[in-house]
């Protein structure tokens, strides 16, 4: 590889570096500002308690703002336990607030038991190497080790 090309693949992952930072600071700033308005869902949910949409109204909003939260915890911490974790959080939301069929529910329910599937057999440390995505630390040699 060139020295030219090095110098710009260095230049686009410094690039990509700053606007992941500035894509988390503006994310906290609509954290803050949905946690702070909502304040009239809450007031909206009392007002209507009696009405059954009341309820469903006030957790749209408090799971779209767990999802805005998730989606900042993979961008500073990226990898796969996070972005599945957002992805179950979508699924997750898309059964509760939408009415969807029994076969849609049965979907939804598959699709979250995949992801815990992953998240247990795939990336977990304690199951043998060939089920596990992580990379194992090198192995030492005896030649290393001292002698006694």
């Amino acid at each position: 590889m060139s020295k030219k090309s090095k110098f710009i693949r260095r230049w686009m992952e410094r690039v990509s570096t700053v606007l992941e930072l500035i894509l988390s600071a503006v994310l906290i700033l609509i954290i803050i500002l949905a946690l702070f308005f909502l304040k009239t869902p809450i007031l909206e949910y009392i007002a209507n308690a009696s009405d059954s949409n009341a309820l469903l109204t006030f957790i749209t909003y408090v799971i779209n703002i767990v999802i805005v939260v998730e989606l900042f915890k993979m961008l500073c911490s990226p990898g796969a336990d996070t972005v599945l974790e957002v992805m179950m959080f979508v699924i997750v939301r898309h059964m509760i607030v939408n009415e969807t069929s029994a076969w849609e529910n049965f979907l939804t329910v598959l699709g979250v038991t995949i992801i815990i599937m992953v998240k247990k057999f795939v990336l977990d440390e304690k199951w043998p190497k060939f089920f596990c995505w992580k990379k194992e630390p090198p192995e030492q040699s005896g030649e290393d080790s001292p002698e006694a």
